[in-house]
């Protein structure tokens, strides 16, 4: 009788299926649904001090752009091609009243407009009928910001209750490496660092167990974790009995589209949240973090942790230091330029990634119904929004 083989499945890595990842996560052009949902919102897309008299080239949602600021103080945001004949405006020459294309010195205004034809008859009788392809910006405390989206569905700017009221000892300070300390960005998509997040159980193994307590070491006892839901996004709830009597009741929260708020990990404020931050989609396989922090003007704004024995800054580290104490990076970087979700293994503990991946794809459904996207207002009533996110000392 013919012997039948049996195929075993031992876990061994031959024959594997490689995997795929989910689009939906990661896409950020227009016109894919995650490009298309991501433009309802404004987006960081650069410091107000890289806007200047000297047009910059910068990327976002997978477009290449050029920022200016004209002699008025005002910030401009455009395709880089020319209208006219298609050159760059990166060599453009930024005067009083707008960017001067270096071809034929057709000068657009902040929105846009051509105010300037110095070659065609009376500088440009028609130069009404030609407008550079623009997107409406927004200086905020130190930030650029960008809305990409249609017009009809432009949001009211949002404004944030933690940076209202400055006293005249404080200051806001933005910090715009990504990860405490690592590179300014990061080549991997912005989700898989945005869903870390609502991942609390890595800063008791990655920032405490394996790297040692790169933060404070009240972070490295084993919380008592829940997270809840929430129309505007997901929180984390994470609560650490100390040993005089009190807990430690630290939230974190996830707000549409990109915003992450978390509470100092090195304690240095209790109470309500002094930072939050956003993950820029560079495009699909890069990603800058901008951080938004209210400090005291003598104090550093944000403590960064150190690596090592030696207490090294990330920068500082040999490959093989990387190695032996990685953090957040590494972690997330690790996981290839865009991960492959098919080939994940979810469990309990992944309770939050998976609410902030199931809140996304409800958002995209509603606006494939045709409908606008949470966390977005209209009409110039729009409340400041209140945040929740913090460090909270609780009797026990």
């Amino acid at each position: 009788m013919k012997e039948v083989a049996v195929e075993v499945d031992d876990g061994r890595a031959y024959g594997r299926r490689s995997g795929h990842s989910d689009a939906d996560l990661y896409e950020v052009d227009a016109g894919t649904p995650a490009g298309e949902l991501l433009r309802r919102y404004w987006h960081p897309v650069a410091r107000s001090d890289e806007a200047t008299s000297v047009p910059r080239s910068i990327r976002a949602l997978g477009e290449n752009l050029v920022l200016f600021r004209d002699g008025q103080g005002r910030p401009g945001l455009m395709e880089p091609r020319c209208c006219h004949r298609g050159t760059t405006l990166l060599y453009g020459k930024v005067e009083n009243d707008g960017i001067r294309c270096c071809y034929h010195g057709w000068l657009f205004d902040a929105e846009g407009h051509c105010v300037d034809q110095p070659c065609e008859p009376d500088r440009g009788r028609n130069r009404d009928r030609y407008r550079q392809p623009w997107y409406p910006v927004v200086d905020y405390n130190g930030l650029v910001f960008a809305y990409m989206g249609p017009a009809e569905k432009q949001p009211v700017f949002p404004k944030y209750d933690i940076f209202e009221d400055l006293g005249d000892d404080e200051e806001i300070v933005i910090v715009d490496h990504f990860a405490f300390g690592g590179p300014s960005d990061a080549p991997c998509n912005w989700f898989q660092t945005h869903e870390n997040t609502m991942d609390p159980y890595h800063v008791f193994i990655l920032h405490n167990a394996i790297s040692g307590s790169q933060f404070n070491p009240n972070l490295s006892l084993w919380p008592e974790v829940s997270f809840e839901g929430h129309p505007w996004g997901v929180t984390s709830i994470q609560d650490r009995p100390l040993d005089d009597g009190t807990v430690l009741h630290r939230v974190t929260e996830i707000r549409m589209p990109t915003i992450r708020v978390v509470a100092t990990p090195t304690l240095s404020y209790l109470g309500k949240t002094n930072n939050m931050s956003w993950a820029l989609p560079i495009d699909e396989t890069h990603t800058r973090v901008y951080a938004m922090v209210r400090v005291p003007k003598d104090r550093d704004p944000q403590g960064l942790p150190t690596y090592g024995p030696e207490s090294k800054a990330w920068h500082d580290l040999t490959e093989v230091e990387h190695q032996l104490y990685p953090g957040d990076y590494e972690a997330q970087v690790g996981q290839n330029a865009v991960t492959l979700h098919s080939t994940e293994r979810l469990a309990s503990s992944d309770r939050g990634v998976s609410m902030v991946r199931r809140l996304w794809k409800e958002q995209l459904a509603v606006i494939a119904a045709g409908n606008d996207p949470v966390g977005v207002e209209f009409g110039d009533d729009a409340p400041v929004i209140a945040l929740v996110a913090g460090n909270y000392m609780l009797e026990r």
